[in-house]
């Protein structure tokens, strides 16, 4: 055999084991990448949601409230008519709207409002906590608290109106019953859980989100006959300081974002005060002619209403 074909015979032979041998390295490569475990659902989170650290890890437990609409003219006529610097009406027993008679000054120091102000001009005003406020449409939103904040709910709420000088003017007020007998506790899902749900179960959270504050309270589970409302424990997950998610501390379960809440609200006051009349209607240190005040409340609120539409179209 010729040197030359022996030569070309070798090369052949090697250029069939480099094959062989690239095609083993890629079989090993495979199977080392196959052994690598994907990142955990858990890992995910972390990774990709901030805050997560500052959770508590503590067990909370909290019970279901059942409660029903109060009746402001049955349950507080007394401590209405004892009310000073305001004249009130109440519409259908659960629809309280003040206006005072001078502006009361509200004062202003670290971003908190005075709320020993609060708690002296309205009936039981203690039992309100401030949630936010719109400055664009010179309004404060209360909500009303049963050991815990109750979360949009339009049944505990209190809208406080603003002048131009930061001083109350108006105040828009409904309220729910304290429940006469406790309700056994029930354990609630961690906070961590409420958030690895809103990550994974609702996708309503997003890469680089930060968890910046968690508060428990209370949401409307379902509402009953009689104006009755069953209140569950609720996770509120504060994101970026600016957005709420609010998680069933029970079941887990996302409750739906309150777009429109307030406007919705404003609106219905409106309607019931303009569609007021002596049959719905009980006053309280009313001096003026009733038309007139409830004119006076009608526009107020309206004022109101149109700068948070204009606000939110903006």
């Amino acid at each position: 055999m010729q040197w030359g074909q022996i030569k070309s015979l070798f090369i052949i032979c090697f250029l069939i084991l480099n094959i062989f041998l690239v095609r083993q390295l890629f079989d090993r490569q495979e199977d080392e990448l196959s052994f690598i475990p994907e990142p955990s659902k858990e890992d995910e989170l972390e990774l990709n949601i901030s805050g997560l650290e500052n959770l508590s890890n503590e067990s909370y437990s909290a019970p279901l409230i059942h409660t029903k609409n109060f009746n402001f003219n049955e349950q507080a006529a007394e401590a209405l008519a004892s009310l000073t610097n305001q004249e009130i009406v109440v519409i259908s027993g659960h629809y309280l709207f003040s206006r005072f008679d001078e502006p009361i000054q509200l004062e202003l120091e670290e971003q908190e409002y005075d709320q020993a102000v609060i708690d002296s001009m309205v009936f039981s005003g203690d039992t309100y906590e401030l949630w936010g406020q719109i400055p664009n449409a010179n309004l404060l939103i209360y909500f009303q608290r049963i050991e815990y904040p109750i979360f949009f709910n339009p049944n505990a709420l209190l809208f406080v109106q603003l002048n131009d000088a930061g001083e109350m003017v108006q105040y828009v007020q409904t309220r729910l019953d304290e429940p006469e007998e406790a309700e056994e506790n029930q354990a609630l899902i961690q906070q961590y859980d409420a958030v690895y749900r809103l990550y994974h179960n609702s996708n309503a959270l997003d890469t680089n989100d930060e968890v910046t504050d968690v508060i428990l309270g209370y949401h409307n589970l379902v509402s009953l006959a009689n104006d009755e409302q069953l209140l569950n424990p609720t996770w509120n997950i504060q994101v970026n300081d600016r957005r709420n998610h609010f998680v069933n501390a029970i079941e887990g379960h996302t409750y739906p974002r309150n777009r429109g809440f307030t406007s919705n609200l404003l609106n219905e006051a409106i309607k019931l005060l303009t569609e007021a009349d002596e049959t719905n209607t009980v006053e309280y240190n009313v001096e003026e002619d009733i038309d007139d005040l409830l004119r006076i409340m009608t526009h107020s609120l309206t004022s109101v209403y149109e700068n948070l539409i204009e606000e939110s179209s903006e």
